[in-house]
């Protein structure tokens, strides 16, 4: 396995929610097939749109998200500017212990 990806439908209306793909045979490029042959699917399931999520929001080689913005655009589609993402989380004790962890780990490096 090289890559793969969780997508969504709902109605004519495809989203890309997770991802991953390998380090391994990167030159084989898995991330860009596994994203055509979901675009393939998800056509034939009568969708019309394959929403592939956030990029940086310009195309500026220092935003952390720039990798992204170029691998994404590459596919030809077009960028639409919306207002972002939110938790809501069920368990709040949880979800603050998760961040913490979390913003620990990077400020260590770990």
């Amino acid at each position: 396995m090289l890559a793969g990806a969780i997508v969504a439908i709902s109605g004519k209306n495809a989203l890309y929610l997770y991802g991953a793909s390998s380090n391994d045979k990167k030159n084989f490029m898995a991330p860009y097939a596994m994203h055509w042959e979901a675009m393939r699917l998800t056509k034939d399931k009568g969708c019309r749109t394959y929403d592939m999520g956030a990029v940086s929001p310009v195309a500026d080689q220092e935003h952390p998200f720039y990798g992204l913005y170029r691998f994404k655009t590459g596919f030809g589609g077009r960028i639409e500017l919306r207002s972002g993402s939110w938790d809501y989380p069920l368990n709040e004790d949880k979800y603050n212990a998760l961040i913490n962890s979390d913003s620990l780990a990077r400020a260590v490096g770990a």
